[in-house]
């Protein structure tokens, strides 16, 4: 398998800063979590896959930080193209497994493809 080639069964990971506007009550993730900032030149959601980063190293890449409520969250490649949304690998220099979900069929410009983009994703237990 090709670096660039991501199969529907492998597990994208993505921070989650802590505080209200990411985490709402439950602890359950929010759609503001996979809005693109299109004034930052966003094209996608960074995520990262599993195979390549562990979620302990993601926290270390983001500058996270568990003290400041900041957890990692998982979802199914499958599962998100299911959205009709695309995920492209862009590794980075200190993330071979950095990769984006990207509009599709459905646009990350609409809440409603967020939100279930954000149904999508569980929290990786710590």
């Amino acid at each position: 398998m090709e670096l660039d080639d991501i199969p529907d069964d492998e597990t994208l990971l993505r921070h989650i800063p802590g505080g209200t506007l990411w985490q709402a009550p439950g602890p359950r993730i929010t759609s503001a979590n996979f809005q693109l900032r299109h004034d930052r030149g966003e094209t996608g959601v960074s995520v990262t896959r599993l195979k390549f980063t562990a979620p302990e190293r993601l926290m270390e890449v983001v500058g996270g930080g568990r003290e400041k409520g900041s957890r990692v969250a998982a979802a199914r490649v499958g599962d998100v193209r299911a959205l009709g949304l695309v995920v492209l690998p862009m590794p980075l220099d200190h993330d071979v497994g950095h990769a984006e979900i990207q509009s599709g069929a459905t646009s990350l410009d609409d809440h409603a493809c967020r939100k279930r983009l954000a149904l999508l994703f569980r929290f990786v237990e710590e």
